[in-house]
């Protein structure tokens, strides 16, 4: 894992679970993560050992790890964000049909057919797409109980 993509989990771990470390341990993980600073400005600001500022933030790690592993939060936070942008996916696919089916010069020439006496191929053509939609919208409801 780089140095980015453990500061990205770390943040995201943090504003998870930060609030039950306590507030020694948050202002020297605050510093460390969100400012940047060395192990050095920390014990020095902190009064600690450098020494002691690595275990503590080592310990802090730990401890955001293990939260996670027992609750989940940000496991299902990453599922959720998933569903939602496939939810947004098929919301999109409805719209584009739909609007193809206000634009189409070919549905246009269907309802012809059902002026000229020619409900058959009309009817069809609104059962299949009524099919498909009923089938997208089946899609929406599947994830939608997935959250």
């Amino acid at each position: 894992m780089s140095s980015v993509e453990k500061v990205v989990e770390q943040s995201l771990l943090y504003d998870y679970y930060g609030e039950l470390l306590t507030a020694h341990q948050r202002r020297i993980y605050e510093a460390a993560v969100f400012e940047n600073l060395s192990l050095g400005e920390i014990a020095q600001e902190s009064g600690i050992s450098r020494q002691g500022v690595h275990d503590l933030l080592r310990r802090c790690d730990a401890k955001l790890a293990q939260y996670e592993d027992s609750l989940h939060l940000l496991e299902r936070h990453e599922k959720n964000k998933t569903l939602c942008e496939s939810i947004e996916r098929t919301a999109a696919e409805l719209e584009a049909m739909h609007h193809a089916l206000d634009t189409d010069p070919q549905e246009r020439s269907l309802c012809s057919l059902e002026a000229a006496g020619d409900p058959t191929s009309y009817e069809q053509q609104k059962a299949d797409e009524e099919q498909v939609l009923d089938f997208l919208l089946a899609q929406i409801r599947q994830l939608l109980e997935e959250i």
